[in-house]
């Protein structure tokens, strides 16, 4: 039987506080980290001491995924305990790269219509968070169905990208136990953020089938309690995959409805649905149509040509 405990840290993002779980059967575990923030910090080192834990006990931190509100003290609690950091090795990679984010994208996002001026604004309200300092932290590999064990009781690793192209869930097969990272929350639907495939990088991941297809999978399983990235652990993980599936369903008819009659690309077909984004929004914006766009292309909703390097999209019928 694994004992797990909550603490919640707080982040400089608009979605509020991440949550981090201490699991402290042997070897003693964290999944997720918190953001590298002072704050976070501070808060990390008065809570662990209530659960009768000295970070200096720490065997390994698990992380779902490399977004810096889950694994940015990683680094911090692998200096002060020695602990293995743990990780998918899509996410290992992104850790290590110093490539900017926008820099990676950008054959994707000029294919969109966007503005450079527009681009301009983007990078400079992106992360303000310092970039990862892993490179004297003991970092493993850890890939779809592999059994990290404990004195008593064991995590099943599940690979469910959509969110992150690596992310990691954890599956306890004993108290049925699930913790979801950003993968499945109770009170919003994880963005579906534009990638690069990691082996092909010219070529854009498929994000929100992906995403989809891991739903599927999740509701299959039997699941006590789902322990999330953000917000209220709950068990009622069939409705919270409907709801998002009503959300998808909900974007798609509101994308065909502002494309009828109409020749848009991604970036005038943001601005229609999201017309107030400003800053890193607008690329959360985007992410989040270029997505639906993607899976609509794929299901044979709409149709599409390239004009002067720009994508444009027009219904099917």
């Amino acid at each position: 039987m694994l004992s797990v405990y909550q603490i919640t840290l707080p982040t400089p993002y608009k979605v509020g506080p991440v949550n981090i779980y201490v699991i402290k059967n042997r070897p003693l575990t964290l999944v997720d980290a918190g953001a590298d923030t002072p704050e976070a910090y501070k808060m990390l080192r008065h809570m662990l001491p209530l659960l009768g834990v000295n970070i200096n006990e720490i065997e390994r931190v698990l992380l779902t995924h490399s977004h810096p509100d889950h694994s940015g003290l990683a680094a911090k609690i692998a200096a002060e305990s020695g602990a293995a950091i743990i990780a998918h090795r899509i996410e290992i990679q992104k850790m290590a790269s110093t490539a900017d984010p926008i820099s990676e994208r950008l054959p994707y996002m000029l294919e969109t219509g966007i503005t450079i001026d527009e681009i301009r604004a983007i990078q400079d309200d992106r992360d303000k968070l310092p970039g990862q300092t892993m490179i004297d932290a003991k970092i493993y590999e850890m890939q779809e169905g592999d059994l990290l064990e404990f004195e008593t009781g064991e995590l099943q690793v599940l690979h469910l990208p959509g969110h992150s192209p690596g992310h990691i869930c954890f599956y306890s097969p004993e108290q049925k136990f699930f913790f979801s990272g950003d993968f499945m929350l109770s009170h919003i639907t994880p963005n579906p953020l534009w990638e690069a495939d990691p082996d092909c990088p010219e070529r854009r991941m498929p994000t929100l089938s992906q995403y989809l297809q891991g739903l599927e999978r999740v509701e299959k399983m039997d699941i006590s309690v789902v322990f999330p990235g953000h917000g209220g652990s709950f068990s009622d993980y069939h409705g919270v995959i409907e709801a998002v599936r009503g959300h998808h369903d909900v974007q798609v008819k509101l994308m065909l409805d502002k494309l009828k009659g109409y020749e848009l690309n991604t970036y005038q077909l943001c601005r229609k649905i999201y017309p107030n984004l400003g800053g890193w929004d607008v690329f959360l914006g985007l992410s989040e149509i270029q997505a639906n766009l993607d899976l609509m292309m794929e299901n044979q909703l709409i149709g599409s040509y390239k004009r002067n390097g720009v994508v444009y999209y027009q219904t099917a019928d």
